[in-house]
């Protein structure tokens, strides 16, 4: 069984818990996280992303920052790798032995070696994000912040009237809004700068000609080019025409159920815990019994990608509840969006468009 240890970095940037932000800035040229420690001894990870917080300052005390991911241990399988990347949208994790800090693996690794396996040879259109998020290039950076905040994303298209015109990272924001600054002295004048330049429109630091690569480019091959020019996502479309998006998430989510039995993975978006009324093992009970198992050998192998939303209207003491539901296997990609009253009528509304688009193509 190939786990952590086949794997394995053992070279880590570390720095210590009393080190100052100041300090570290500049390391994350490099990497996307560091291990905190306090005399040696392995405290947690300081990440990328946590530079993005209003609170932080040139002053602030790392272990003030820091963040407790899940350990692994050197036997861990690839397969849990990923479902504890994907479950806490983390994707540099520390391994420990004995709590002994042994080194790190990261999702760029984990892909690479997942993607040997037959699902490379798929069309990204399988994983990839349907939905994505885009921003205007003229809406400010502060906004680009906001949404890389809001919706714990690393990867942003820009589109002016449904046209790709660049795409922006978590990068691009630290190395233009926080790391250009971060030899200002004072903390007034560092925050000054810092308002300034989320005041600018997106376009002035987006990168103007980001790769768009077609839907039916193999998974293997578009993270093969996520790797070469080191992104944080890909962009999938044609014509200039945004289709989806893939990051480090969308690649690993297939694998995150394949420890189950059942031949289709079921994925549920963190924020479904929000919802009332919802219990991820019943719902997972009821989505196979009532509709994957129906379709195993038509699908062959993929996933299923559930997320729900609950909005403020009730009726009988159930909210409104819209579930966005993508299913993929070897025929392809099927979507639906779908409201109810309650999640469970909300997904079954879901489940049941689906079933008709299956229909509908296997009659073709």
């Amino acid at each position: 069984m190939v786990s952590a240890q086949d794997i394995l970095i053992k070279e880590v940037i570390t720095k210590d818990t009393n080190d100052s932000f100041s300090q570290a800035i500049n390391l994350f040229d490099t990497t996307d996280a560091i291990i905190i420690t306090d005399h040696n001894k392995y405290q947690g990870m300081l990440l990328k992303r946590t530079l993005m917080e209003p609170t932080v300052t040139l002053q602030t005390k790392l272990h003030t920052m820091l963040t407790h991911p899940p350990k692994l241990t050197p036997t861990t399988p690839l397969e849990e790798i990923a479902c504890a990347m994907v479950e806490n949208n983390i994707y540099t994790l520390p391994v420990l032995h004995n709590d002994t800090l042994l080194g790190i693996v990261t999702a760029d690794d984990l892909i690479k070696k997942l993607t040997e396996q037959a699902i490379g040879i798929q069309p990204v259109k399988t994983i990839m994000r349907t939905t994505p998020l885009s921003i205007s290039p003229t809406e400010t950076i502060g906004k680009v912040l906001h949404l890389f905040r809001q919706e714990n994303i690393p990867y942003l298209a820009v589109v002016d009237h449904s046209t790709v015109v660049g795409a922006i990272t978590i990068n691009t924001i630290i190395n233009n809004v926080l790391h250009s600054h971060s030899n200002v002295e004072g903390r007034d004048n560092f925050e000054s700068e810092k308002r300034q330049k989320l005041d600018l429109p997106a376009k002035t630091i987006m990168n103007e000609q980001p790769l768009l690569l077609s839907p039916e480019t193999p998974i293997r091959e578009v993270h093969s080019k996520m790797h070469q020019f080191k992104q944080l996502g890909i962009l999938i479309g044609k014509e200039n025409h945004l289709h989806g998006i893939v990051t480090h998430k969308e690649f690993l989510a297939p694998y995150t159920g394949f420890e189950k039995e059942e031949t289709i993975a079921i994925q549920f978006h963190h924020r479904n815990n929000k919802v009332e009324g919802f219990d991820k093992e019943q719902a997972a009970k009821t989505l196979y019994e009532e509709f994957l198992k129906n379709y195993e050998k038509y699908l062959e192998v993929g996933y299923l990608h559930v997320s729900l939303e609950q909005h403020k209207e009730t009726k009988q003491g159930l909210f409104r509840v819209v579930c966005e539901m993508k299913l993929s296997g070897k025929p392809g990609v099927f979507y639906a969006t779908q409201e109810g009253y309650g999640p469970q009528q909300a997904m079954r509304n879901a489940f049941l468009a689906i079933e008709h688009q299956i229909n509908k193509v296997k009659k073709t």
